[in-house]
């Protein structure tokens, strides 16, 4: 496996490193081209304020990698957005975190200035949006979220000081991520684009970091794994119809009202809601997808009666009709 070393600031500098230990292609500070004998797929930095700055990755590999982060003096946080269909890894601490869309873990918010290592799955479409945010911006985050004691494996070693937190991704910022895959690096208004889906982005998480329902009684593991079980269930049945709030609690073993407010506080929506964001997604992706005749085909395919109905939710989520997304075959 080839290991590729990098570390990360909010000025653009760090890139040439990335790029020679890629053997990529840097364009203009912004642009790293992977090289063929890696994979197909590219990095992109922006900065978006002197606080701010992201990086967007998408690529698909051919060959095993793990891109190594150092270290760095710069006081930042990494807010790592993870939209791949399909798990990752990323190395805290020596410890293994799966990472993905349909794992899960979403989200990991991690301290530059702890070693960290990210290893993309082969032969998959990787996708993932880092935002680097100075610390000086996260007071109330760091205050509520102080550095805290890491066991390690082995009985016999030392804790380590260690900084890190995994959280779900609303199902608004998920919309955001989506759209992501609809706009070219080389458009010329993707540079404004990303930058207003980073800030939106930190917007969605701090508003529910701060609202008041937050500190309320956090879920226990269990509570937790039962919701993304019923979570799993619902993004794995998005061709068939809702199947009730009733139903859903009961895989996860609680009562209807716990449940509702259980699933509320993992993922920011109702589940029907949760399920309609998602279903309205896949539905985008089978208009684009060329394989259909018809509108009415691909309503019928979600398990629609009615093509309005459909057409309503569509436009609501996505303010264009799906008429206009339709990509008739052709044969």
């Amino acid at each position: 496996m080839k290991k590729i070393f990098h570390y990360y600031s909010l000025t653009p500098e760090w890139q040439q490193q990335l790029a020679e230990q890629t053997e990529g292609e840097l364009v203009n500070d912004k642009i790293i081209n992977f090289p063929k004998e890696i994979g197909n797929g590219h990095s992109y930095f922006a900065q978006i304020t002197p606080g701010i700055s992201v990086v967007f990755i998408d690529m698909k590999l051919n060959t095993p990698i793990k891109l190594c982060r150092q270290a760095s003096e710069h006081e930042l946080f990494i807010f790592h957005y993870d939209l791949s269909e399909h798990a990752n890894l990323i190395k805290i601490n020596n410890e293994d975190y799966k990472i993905g869309y349909y794992d899960k873990l979403e989200l990991a918010i991690i301290d530059n200035q702890i070693e960290s290592s990210f290893k993309p799955a082969v032969n998959e479409r990787t996708f993932a949006l880092r935002i680097l945010v100075d610390k000086k911006l996260l007071a109330d985050f760091i205050k509520k979220y102080p550095k805290k004691e890491y066991k390690t494996k082995a009985k016999n070693k030392a804790k380590k000081e260690a900084f890190y937190h995994y959280g779900h991704v609303d199902s608004n910022s998920i919309l955001l991520l989506k759209s992501l895959k609809t706009k070219s690096i080389n458009d010329l208004s993707f540079d404004v684009f990303i930058k207003g889906i980073a800030l939106k982005l930190l917007g969605n998480f701090f508003s529910k970091f701060y609202d008041v329902k937050e500190t309320s009684r956090a879920l226990t593991t269990s509570e937790n794994e039962a919701v993304n079980k019923t979570r799993d269930y619902l993004m794995d049945n998005l061709y068939g119809p809702f199947p009730s709030v009733i139903f859903l609690a009961a895989m996860a073993g609680m009562s209807e009202s716990k449940y509702k407010t259980a699933f509320k506080k993992c993922f920011d929506t109702t589940p029907n809601n949760f399920f309609i964001i998602n279903k309205m997604c896949l539905g985008r992706d089978l208009l684009k997808s060329g394989n259909f005749h018809s509108l009415t085909e691909v309503t019928y395919e979600l398990n629609y009666t009615k093509l309005s109905h459909f057409s309503t939710k569509y436009y609501e989520l996505f303010n264009t009709r799906p008429i206009n997304d339709l990509v008739k075959r052709r044969f």
